[in-house]
């Protein structure tokens, strides 16, 4: 009989707490408006239930993540020289 009600608990999703504005600002260290507009705007998957804005921890984490990622492209593409770069610099020399 354990083992039955152990499988079902298995297959049965597990609730991820919400967090509202405030909590969410607070994670990230941003002001709870600047968070209400990233959902409003889709930035941050969200869901307002009752007036109130909800949000996942992992919806949280996987903006927070995609920004990274967009920041270390931006840097990796800037510390490249581009040619323009180049042919500045060796007018400027001449």
């Amino acid at each position: 009989m354990q083992k039955q009600a152990m499988e079902q608990k298995k297959g049965a999703a597990v609730f991820e707490p919400l967090l509202d504005s405030q909590q969410a600002a607070d994670l990230m260290h941003l002001h709870p408006e600047s968070v209400k507009r990233l959902a409003r705007t889709g930035t941050i998957i969200a869901a307002k239930v009752g007036g109130v804005w909800r949000f996942r921890v992992s919806a949280l984490e996987a903006y927070m993540q995609k920004l990274t990622e967009n920041t270390q492209t931006r840097i990796a593409q800037n510390m490249a020289p581009s040619e323009s770069a180049v042919g500045v610099v060796r007018n400027w020399r001449k």
